[in-house]
């Protein structure tokens, strides 16, 4: 049987998700939880991989057991056993086919910028700060220009024999008060390509650079093409997109 939940957390204080060697992972704390409650290893699958420092609002994983519990008392079992940074939130009922990576049809990544005149010591570890004006007319240009499908070697970092190709459905940013909200939704993303996307963004904004810019960026197809990462802390995995919503 395939059972599949929706996962939060806060990824401050670890290394990014994928199991790694003498590092401390979500993925790793949350297999070695359910081996504890199935007597059994488990090998989850996930929508997405996030980095170190990154979290996840609506990640998804899925795993194969015979178990006879219910959602609600998986849910109330691993609770009790992970950390407080590490939530179950909710099962989901799917077909016994499901693959939470391979079934997923897009991803939902918010960025979050504090653009307050200090910075908020609650807000550290979950924004980038920047106490300067931004230009979001602008940067909403570049999100037009970078809706489609596109060869995003510029801006990401690829691991050997992986496509660069995605495809970025919808692109905005808008401000909330002293919050700016970067909202991206493509079929699957690489990795750091979020992050990239938001740094260059930033950069070609503060320098007052035109959205043919970062076509040209896009297409040189070249890492050292864009600029830097942005920080880790601002990046959520917001939700992941299944046929069944």
């Amino acid at each position: 049987m395939i059972r599949a939940f929706e996962v939060s957390y806060d990824g401050t204080a670890y290394a990014g998700w994928q199991i790694q060697e003498n590092a401390e992972t979500v993925q790793s704390i949350i297999e070695d939880r359910l081996e504890r409650i199935l007597k059994a290893r488990v090998r989850i699958a996930y929508a997405g991989r996030t980095d170190a420092g990154v979290h996840a609002i609506g990640q998804v994983i899925s795993f194969q057991t015979q178990s006879a519990m219910t959602g609600e008392q998986f849910i109330r079992a691993i609770n009790s056993l992970l950390p407080r940074d590490i939530r179950m939130m909710q099962a989901l009922e799917v077909a016994p086919t499901f693959h939470a990576r391979f079934s997923a049809r897009s991803r939902w990544y918010r960025y979050i910028i504090w653009n307050g005149k200090e910075l908020v010591p609650f807000f550290r570890n979950y924004a980038l700060w920047l106490n300067r004006s931004v230009d979001l007319s602008l940067i909403g240009a570049y999100c037009e220009r970078i809706v489609g499908e596109w060869n995003f070697t510029s801006f990401a970092t690829l691991e050997p024999g992986e496509s660069p190709v995605r495809r970025v459905m919808n692109c905005e940013v808008r401000r909330k008060n002293d919050f700016i909200i970067f909202d991206i939704v493509a079929n699957s993303f690489l990795r750091k390509m979020v992050r990239t996307i938001m740094g260059t963004f930033l950069r070609l904004e503060r320098e007052g650079e035109p959205p043919a810019r970062l076509e040209e960026i896009l297409r040189a197809e070249n890492r050292e093409a864009a600029y830097e990462t942005a920080f880790a802390g601002g990046l959520y995995l917001a939700k992941v997109f299944y046929d069944f919503h």
